[in-house]
């Protein structure tokens, strides 16, 4: 993502969207009630001519986001409150798409500290890492977005025979074909295999005779199994945690990991829920927290925000979990969000005070 232009006496931002993960991060964003401005096709009436599509710029009051994970393309609509004149049409509503290639302008009535922070977060370039988990009898893989895992491939494999001394070697050849194709059509610069390591290493040396000297960096771990199962142990793994330490999805399992274990050993140090975690940032003891994607477009989503950019005031790292990653079952099942702590607190006494006031 490029952000263009800053203007704070208007509240207007302009972003160029550089790839499908900027348009996750914008998609998180823009709220109701925004502006959003960009140049697109609308049908109008023409004297004579009857209706033609016309490409112009037009301003949308936004009522609604649409957006696919993963999806190349975002969708806004809203009711137009600024067009080219004498076309009539103010007041009407319109859907505008952001695609990747846009340029377009975000205005707010106010930004919160915290979403410009993510817009700037965002302009630093990402890399692009397919993680692949296979044994003998199935394989999967992921592309890593900052979104989250994007799964683009499970397959069956045939297995092995203690008979037939090339089975290995058949299921690896198998495997690297599989990887090749995917890691083309993805357009990935890293790729992460994990499988157990007879097969692992087999794989890996067929993948760089396929691969040749194209610039993609090949690294390998292990797993237990194959499959989907296996991508998720695999981005547990150091491996990837240390390529891919700004993902979201990595960092959010690895602390959602971190607070369970807290929970049962030593409760004073995590927070959970909005009330909480309010109380914890308000005592300056957040270390770290996750907050779920939902609640930043939810009717929730101001409060979120001054959360979020008091807790970032304070010294406290804050993610953004995707609604598609491993983690955000188990976050939506504790109210959306959690936090680490930096010391024991007792919240219980603190909810006594607030109630007491």
């Amino acid at each position: 993502m490029k952000v263009v232009k800053y203007d704070e006496k208007r509240g207007a931002v302009r972003l160029r969207v550089e790839d499908v993960d900027d348009l996750w991060v914008i998609k998180n964003v823009i709220q109701e009630g925004d502006v959003v401005i960009a140049r697109t096709l609308r049908d109008i009436k023409i004297d004579g001519e009857g209706k033609r599509r016309k490409p112009m710029v037009l301003a949308v009051k936004v009522k609604n986001v649409y957006f696919q994970p993963f999806a190349s393309r975002l969708r806004v609509h809203g009711v137009i409150v600024d067009a080219p004149e004498g076309y009539g049409l103010r007041g009407s509503h319109h859907t505008l798409n952001i695609d990747v290639g846009t340029e377009f302008e975000i205005i707010k009535e106010r930004w919160h500290e915290s979403q410009l922070r993510r817009l700037k977060k965002a302009v630093s370039r990402w890399v692009k890492a397919l993680l692949v988990a296979a044994d003998f009898d199935e394989v999967s893989m992921a592309v890593m977005y900052r979104q989250g895992l994007k799964y683009v491939l499970d397959a069956s494999l045939p297995g092995i025979n203690e008979f037939e001394p090339d089975s290995i070697e058949r299921v690896a050849e198998r495997v690297a074909k599989l990887v090749a194709d995917a890691a083309g059509r993805e357009g990935v610069e890293v790729i992460v295999i994990g499988s157990p390591a007879v097969l692992r290493e087999e794989i890996a040396r067929k993948l760089k005779e396929l691969l040749g000297k194209g610039g993609v960096r090949i690294h390998v771990d292990s797993v237990s199994q194959g499959g989907r199962a296996g991508v998720e142990e695999l981005v547990r793994r150091d491996s990837v945690k240390n390529l891919l330490a700004e993902a979201a999805a990595v960092d959010a399992e690895e602390t959602m990991n971190e607070f369970m274990r807290l929970l049962s050993m030593k409760p004073g140090l995590v927070a959970a829920g909005l009330e909480e975690v309010k109380l914890a940032v308000k005592a300056n003891a957040v270390k770290k927290m996750l907050v779920l994607e939902e609640l930043l477009t939810s009717e929730l989503g101001e409060e979120v925000e001054e959360l979020i950019t008091e807790a970032e005031k304070r010294g406290a790292v804050v993610r953004i979990v995707p609604s598609n990653s491993p983690t955000a079952p188990k976050l939506k099942a504790l109210n959306g969000v959690i936090a680490l702590l930096r010391y024991w607190l007792d919240l219980s006494m603190l909810k006594g005070g607030e109630d007491s006031e």
